[in-house]
Parts: C-alpha cells; structure tokens; sequence
C-alpha cells in the first residue's frame, strides 16, 4: 500500500489529522535517522506538481516511518532545481531546541526527573512531553543551552545527558524520551555468508583488548599520611587468549578498594562493554539486496528489523560472532521500504555536537539535490550521445541479439540493455541479471516500479495463484480464483438513481466477509468492523470490535442513544467514569450468565485489586496483563510458557475463539468466563466447584473463594478484596440503566453540606426539602447541568432561593436548582443532560457558593427525596 505524505501550513492541534496529500514526487521522498543524531525528511517534488506553488519553507510535512506511525517534520530548505522542488525538513522534535534553559541542576536524579527538572527549565511553554525509562541515577547540569543540545548534543562543554546516563534520545512527535535503549533484543541472528556487492563490511580491531592488567583503589582503613599502593590485579583475560593472540591494556576504577571488587569490575567490561570484540559496522543497500535473487531469503530477514533492533552477526573472516544494533536507515516513507540501513556496535561515534549533524545532513541533501540535477543532465547526454556508451551485437558474424553497455567489455559491464527475440531487458548488476525492467516476446512488460503520468487501460488485474484484484468497466473487484473460473467475494461499484450517478457502494457477497482491522508490531491483526459471511440483503449484519467512538448523534431504530446515562439501555447514568462503566459490564455479564450479585461482587473486589479494573493494564515490572493479570509464565492455560501477559492473553482469546480486540472490556469479559471453566478454577476452598461459585450469597466468602480458586494467590490483602467487593455490591445493586435518565447535576468534585430531610433555614422542625451540594475546592464555581432532559418552566429570583431554574420532566417529575451565581438557559428552553443550566453560586439565602437541588414527583413542591432517582 502506498503510504501518503502530508502538507500542513501550521501543525494540528490533533496529530490524527490528515492534511493537504502531495503526491507529484520526482522520486521516493526519504526519511533518515541516526542514534542521537539526525531525523530528517528529504523529497523531490515536481515542478509541475498540484501543489508546488503551496510547498514553502517553516510549512510542517507529516509522512510515515518504519515504526509504524506517521511523524511530522518541519521544512528547512524548498530549493527549487531543474525539474522539482527539494525538499529538506528535520523532525518536529528538533523545534524542542528554539527553546533556551538558563540553568537546570539534579544533583542525584534518574531518566525521569532528569528530564522533568529540563522542562521545568524552559523559557517558555511549548507542547513538549520529556519522559524517560532511564531508571538509574545521575547528577546532571544544563546550563546556558538548548534542549535538545542539553540532552544529546555538546551542552556547552559538558558531558550531554544521553552520554551521562548512557542512554538514547527517541523523537515521537511532540514527545522526547530519553530511553536506556532504542528497539528490542530478540535474539535476532543474521548469517551473512560470503561478503555481498550490496553490503559493505567494515572491521576495526585496532583498539580491542582481551587482557586487562587492573589497577584499583587504596583500602579502606589504611593511612593516608604514608604513601599507599592501590590494588592492583595481573592479569584479568577472556578465555581462549594465548600469546599468539593477546592484546594487554590498563583499565583503573578508584572505587574498587579490593582484588575481588576489582576483579568483578573489570569482567563487566568484557561481558557488557564487550572491549574484546572488534567495531563493526554493516552498511547494506537495501534495495540492491532485494533484487539480488540469490539473496532474498537474507533480505527478508533483515527486513523485519527496526531502528535500535539488535542483530547477532557471523563474522566470517574472523569465525566470531558479534552484537550489533540497527543504528541508521535511509526509508522510503511512501512504499514502507528501507533504501539501505546501517548495522553497528560503535555507537561512540554518535556522539558528537548535533548541531554538527544537522549541519552535515543538511549539506548532505543539498549535495543530493545537486546531484539530481546533474543526473538529469548527464541522462540526456547519454541519450543524445554525447556520453558514448557502446554497443555490441552477438554473435559478431551472425547476431541474434544486441547489447547496449556502459563498458566496451561484456564481461566488465554492469548497465546493460539486452534485446533478442526473447524481449528488451535492462540490468544494472551486469549481462547476465537479473534483469529488472523487461518487455517480453509475447509484448507483457515486467518492471519493479513503473512512473506514468496517465495510466489508460481496458482491464487491469493483479494476480497471485488464488486470488485476483481486477480493475474493469467501472468496477474494482476482488476475485477468488478456483481452478479456471473465479469468484467474487466483494467490489466496489458506481452506484445509479436512473441515469444519474449517486456515489461508490462497496458490495459483499454471501459466503465471504468484509472486513477492516488494525495490525500490531508483531504482524498479528484483529478487525475493528466486519461484514460477516452470512450477510445477506435481506438479513444485514454488521459487527463493530474495540472502542467505537462517536462524534455527534447515534440513533437505534429512531431513538436517540446519548452514551452518557441510564436512558441508553446500557448504563446507569450514575456511573460515570471508566472504571464505573468497566464494573458495571463485568456484573451485567455475569448476572445475565445467573452469577449471584454477591459472587459477581468477589470477582470484583479481586479485579479491582489486580488491576483497577482497567483491561489494558500490565503488571508493573511483572509478566502479567489485563483485567485479572493472566500469567502464562508459570503455569499457563495453553502452553508454551509465556513470559509475555499481552501475547498470552492473546494466546488464549484464539484458544477459546473469541474475536475482538484483546485490550477491550467486552473481550476480557468472555475469556475471564471462558477461563472459569477451562481450567482456571482449581477447587482449592470452598465453593469448590464454578456452579458452587456462582450461587455464592456470602460477599466475604465469594472474594476469599475467587482468590484461592481462580487468582490462585496468598490471603495477604484478602481484607482489602473483601472491603472492595462490598464497596462494588453497594454501588451497584439496585441499579438499573432503563429507569430513566437521571445524572448528578454537579460534574465536578462535591460535597453534599446537608441532606434533604434534615431542618431546613425557615420554620423549625421543618425539613430541608433538597439536597445542598458544595463545590470542591470551597469557593470555586463550576458549571451545574440539568439533572434529566426536559423543559425549562421557570428562570427567576427571589430571596430565599436567589437565581433559581425549575425543569419539568417527564412522568410527572420536576427539578429545582437554587442559588445560581448566573444562569444560561431561558423559559421553554429543551435542555438535556449535558445542558448547562448555569454556574454554582451563592445568591439568595446562602452563607456559601453551593447548588440547593430539589426532586418533584406528582407536581410542583411536592418533594421526595432526590437520592430516590440520583445515587449522590
């Protein structure tokens, strides 16, 4: 799939947001990073292109990387050559550094701080996020610098941030993460076998030592008035070093005081610093590699890699295996390829200034741009024949086919068009191939990349050996192939009212799904909407999977679905955060299964416990994952181990086939159930059995029943499940999400300062008739929102109540609010639940800013208690 590149002429607010497409590129456009150095983007674009004359310079330019996800970059340079428009933009991150930190201390911090204490630093405000995952710590100063110079470049003089805390400064948008390391350590090998054209090794052992002779410290207790010898230890080696072979240096650590500290110290500079093993770098053309046929396997392989990645690479001609990282790459952000990608374990030479490097880049591209336009001027030279080239006909007396070369010689030559009766062929890697541009005897042409301006065809078909995609007489579609006939699973086409045309309808046909999914990392894909196989015409199916957002309104057979109360049919609307909604779609499940409310509250006093009954949670530094943190490391459901709690929830979800996103509430929710019976459940304590479970009345007894049988795990905080499960029993029962539409008129934090029945301000004995909810903080003003959709009565003063609004409802409920500092609705007006009536205040009979709120049932004044509709 082709990937587009996005114009903006300032940055979004939503990074989601797509821009202005260009898409008029003279050549792949290219993004190149470099470890704590450059993160640049650099295209040719026509000169004629739909959108030269809006590309400009400080213009922001968003295209996608080889991690995944799109990043945006800022426009440096748009210098016009002879036939385009280069372009040169370095990544948004870099405009971290027009920022200036005057001076910034920690004098024992880790990653995290360090970084927090650089943006408290600042000069000024910026979008910036500094995070980091750098758990040791430093003393770290900036002092007169900017950001991003502070963290990986010279810092005034001193030693940056990335070379204190040995660490790497990864760029994601707005958010600048100091990372221990870039990329992930899979155990990745690559065996290179003999040495290719397309990858160029490059060994220095110049400076390696496999024999340390150690000089320590002076030990502790001696006196330091006489001259003391410090520690010394001769000699430390790796094995298998003879004399043949050895290379001695001299390492000191004044902080080892003893032969065995000393010792320990310096076999870590063999097993982490790996100073025995020669700097390698690999510098491999990508792109030759993938057209070298001998070599596919290879490419493939390297292919998978990612920038920090470490690789594990045979060294052939020293019979020694070495650690290397992905620590460059040239990509070509449009067809999701790498032009060529460095491999290396010297990341000391990227250290210096970045000034310097954006310096280098930026004459590197320009350089690039010069060399275009020289490229095309020495393309016309060799077509008009001022360049020579030489052509040879063989055989010589009797020719059967003709060759047109750079070199005189066949055997020296590399580019080559070949012409016989077999077809017209162009190589670059010489006479005998492969041969990547073709056109056959039979008239078929044969090409890696074919550049057109308007491509006119009758059909146009793309063809593997079951399935087709064809392009014909309005329609685009997608063919199964079955023996010589083909079937259709699904096309999109021009859609007609009589003769006029209306739009494109895609159509599914029965018997085969439409689908669109969203992939992971790790290449796996679960599908976000789906057209099931067995919808028809005239039996409809749609299936949603994940979190659905909508923005606007969603009707259901006519009625409107607001999302955020009871009246949806799905969730009371005294629950209103994440967490509420997540406990309520746990007990709905269960109780529709015929799980008693008081076993569905054990189950939640543990899950709340476990994870805070968020199902996208992993366990901090633990191999755990989701809602009741399912381990596959120690004794898994379905094997094999599995160190990893995402994948095995995954593992599991493709166990007991159930689809849908393994991050979404509804999916935990069936697995957890799955789970129960399949093997989870151990019978350690009573209730011993699942079914025994489910008709648990006693709440403690569930809880304790749950932990032993299902989390499998030690009563220590067993009291605290019990006062959780209690908590989510009370919460929740009696609840029901189709009793009406009431919600909290109060949003924000709140204090309820007086009930309704107790004595109110007017006669004594007489009850206060509403509920008084107070602003937390005291004093503050926030906005109070209708307690149910209906009709504005009345907007009035007067002294007891000052402003106050009346609402009519309906089945013959009324609300009141009292005290209002202002007021924004008016008599007649239709107000919802998300209707802001006005704004907390004190007017009236109040000693303080606070809501007065009544309930009405049967008319005006006759008051009943609002906790009776409202769970205050």
């Amino acid at each position: 799939m082709i990937k587009k590149i996005y114009l903006y002429e300032k940055m979004p607010d939503n990074l989601e947001e797509n821009g202005m497409p260009i898409n008029d590129w003279r050549d792949l456009p290219e993004i190149t990073r470099i470890v704590n150095s450059t993160f640049s983007f650099y295209g040719n674009y026509q000169l004629k292109g739909f959108n030269a004359k809006k590309i400009k310079r400080k213009m922001f330019i968003k295209a996608y990387t080889e991690n995944g996800t799109y990043q945006y970059f800022r426009i440096k340079t748009a210098k016009k050559n002879l036939n385009g428009i280069a372009i040169i933009a370095t990544h948004i991150g870099y405009e971290a550094n027009r920022n200036f930190i005057k001076s910034a201390y920690v004098a024992n911090g880790n990653g995290k701080q360090i970084m927090s204490k650089l943006k408290d630093s600042l000069a000024f405000d910026q979008n910036f996020k500094y995070d980091s995952d750098v758990t040791t710590y430093h003393q770290f100063t900036a002092k007169q610098v900017n950001p991003i110079e502070a963290i990986i470049g010279s810092n005034g003089g001193n030693q940056n941030l990335a070379g204190v805390c040995d660490a790497e400064l990864d760029m994601d948008n707005y958010t600048l993460i100091l990372r221990e390391r870039i990329g992930d350590d899979n155990g990745f090998r690559i065996d290179l076998g003999k040495n290719l054209a397309s990858i160029d090794e490059t060994i220095d052992d110049s400076g390696l030592v496999n024999r340390l002779f150690l000089v320590g410290g002076v030990p502790d207790g001696t006196d330091y008035d006489a001259d003391q010898e410090p520690v010394t230890f001769a000699y430390l080696s790796v094995a298998g070093i003879d004399e043949d072979n050895v290379q001695i240096g001299k390492r000191e650590n004044g902080e080892c005081k003893t032969i065995d500290d000393l010792k320990k110290w310096g076999q870590s500079l063999f097993d982490n610093d790996r100073i025995h093993e020669p700097k390698v770098t690999h510098e491999v053309d990508m792109v030759m590699l993938e057209n070298t046929i001998e070599y596919s396997s290879l490419y493939k392989n390297i292919v998978s890699l990612r920038f920090g990645d470490t690789a594990y690479i045979s060294l052939k001609t020293l019979d020694i295996e070495v650690k290397e990282r992905m620590i460059e790459y040239v990509w070509y952000p449009t067809i999701c390829k790498y032009k060529s990608i460095v491999l290396g374990n010297d990341l000391g030479m990227y250290t210096s200034s970045i000034e310097t490097q954006v310096t280098n880049v930026r004459k590197n591209l320009e350089t690039r741009s010069d060399e275009l336009i020289n490229a095309v001027i020495n393309a016309t030279n060799w077509i008009t024949g001022s360049k020579g080239g030489y052509v040879l006909m063989r055989p010589k007396n009797a020719p059967e086919e003709i060759l047109i070369m750079d070199k005189p010689d066949a055997n020296e030559a590399k580019k080559v068009w070949r012409w016989n009766l077999g077809g017209l062929g162009y190589s670059k890697n010489g006479v005998n191939g492969p041969y990547g541009t073709a056109i056959t005897q039979d008239g078929a042409i044969v090409a890696d990349y074919i550049t057109a301006g308007t491509l006119q065809g009758i059909k146009i078909r793309a063809v593997d050996n079951e399935f087709a995609i064809q392009l014909y007489n309005g329609k685009l579609k997608f063919l199964k192939k079955s023996g010589n006939s083909e079937i259709e699973m699904a096309a999109f086409a021009p859609t007609y009212v009589g003769e006029d045309l209306q739009g494109i309808n895609l159509i599914q046909n029965p018997d085969y799904s439409f689908a669109l999914s969203s992939k992971n990392q790790d290449g796996s894909y679960l599908n976000v909407l789906e057209i099931p196989k067995d919808s028809t015409a005239t039996d409809r199916k749609l299936k949603l999977f994940g979190k659905v957002n909508i923005e606007g309104n969603l009707y259901v057979n006519g009625t409107e679905i607001t999302g955020n109360s009871g009246g949806s049919g799905e969730i009371p609307g005294e629950l209103t955060t994440e967490k509420e909604k997540n406990a309520w779609a746990i007990w709905s499940f269960f109780k529709s299964l015929g799980y008693s409310e008081q076993s569905v509250a054990g189950m939640l006093g543990n899950i709340d416990a476990e994870s805070g009954i968020m199902p996208d949670t992993d366990q901090l530094y633990g191999p755990a994952y989701g809602l009741v943190q399912w381990d596959g490391s120690a004794y898994p459901l379905y094997g094999p181990n599995e160190k990893n709690g995402r994948l095995y929830v995954q593992n599991l979800l493709r166990k007991a086939e159930i689809s849908g996103d393994y991050r979404n509430i509804t999916t935990q929710i069936k697995l957890l159930e799955w789970c129960m019976h399949n093997g989870q459940w151990i019978g350690a304590v009573n209730p011993l059995s699942v079914d025994g479970f489910k008709a648990e009345t006693d709440i403690n007894n569930a809880t304790y029943a749950f932990l032993k049988n299902f989390e499998r795990a030690g009563v220590e905080n067993l009291a605290h499940r019990q006062a959780q499960a209690n908590y989510w029993y009370n919460r929740l029962q009696g609840l029901d999400p189709s009793s009406g539409t009431w919600r909290n008129p109060v949003h924000s934090q709140y204090a309820i300062t007086q009930e309704w029945d107790q004595e109110g301000w007017g006669t004594p004995g007489q009850i206060h008739g509403g509920i008084d909810v107070a602003s937390i903080p005291s004093g503050s003003t926030p906005n109070v929102y209708a307690a149910r959709s209906g009709i504005v009565k009345t907007v009035t003063f007067d002294s007891q109540g000052g402003n106050y609004v009346i609402v009519q409802h309906a089945d013959g409920y009324w609300t009141y609010y009292g005290h209002f500092g202002s007021v924004n609705v008016a008599a007649g007006d239709s107000v919802t639940t998300d209707t802001v009536l006005g704004v907390m205040g004190q007017t009236g009979l109040a000693t303080g800013v606070h809501l007065h709120f009544e309930v009405w049932s049967g008319g005006q004044w006759q008051r009943v208690n609002p906790r009776s509709v409202i769970n205050f």
